[in-house]
């Protein structure tokens, strides 16, 4: 009897495990055709707002086309007034003053940044470095300070740091 019980036990989880084995496939393509269809459904979105922007974008560029058509004369006056303007900036090269102000705990590139910012100096980077020098680290002072653009990197570096200048 028990044998026979076992058997039988055995005998079913061999049925069921088949029966789930041969089911296995059929649940895998279910939910492979529910992502298959979403990704459809997206694609078939995403292809709705191309068409409706190329549609604002065609509108956009028509819209400007009529406007630099209706502006044109202008235009070409435009361009030699600036192109007069910056002969006379090339020649007369004006310097830029501005107020640097440095707070406790500012840090150096952020020193950079602000004077590049203000113009004073065209590449922030190159201050940044020449301020990370040991001797002008240390030493820099809180405040406000008056900078020019025809100033050098070390003649700023000493300004901030409250050194003479020789």
């Amino acid at each position: 009897m028990k044998s026979s019980l076992r058997a039988f036990g055995i005998g079913l989880f061999v049925a069921g495990a088949s029966i789930a084995v041969i089911d296995l496939p059929s649940i895998e393509t279910e939910s492979e055709q529910k992502d298959i269809a979403l990704y459809e459904q997206q694609l078939k979105d995403y292809e709705d707002q191309i068409t409706l922007l190329t549609e604002q974008l065609d509108k956009q560029n028509s819209n400007s086309e009529e406007k630099s058509n209706n502006e044109t004369p202008e235009k070409t006056n435009r361009s030699e007034d600036s192109s007069s303007l910056n002969e006379e900036t090339a020649n007369n090269k004006q310097t830029t003053e501005a107020t640097i102000y440095i707070y406790e705990d500012v840090s150096i590139y952020t020193i950079g940044q602000q004077a590049e910012d203000l113009g004073i100096v065209t590449n922030g980077r190159e201050l940044e470095l020449y301020l990370s020098k040991p001797d002008y680290a240390r030493s820099i002072q809180k405040g406000a300070f008056e900078l020019n653009s025809d100033m050098t990197i070390e003649q700023i570096a000493k300004v901030l740091t409250g050194q003479s200048m020789e």
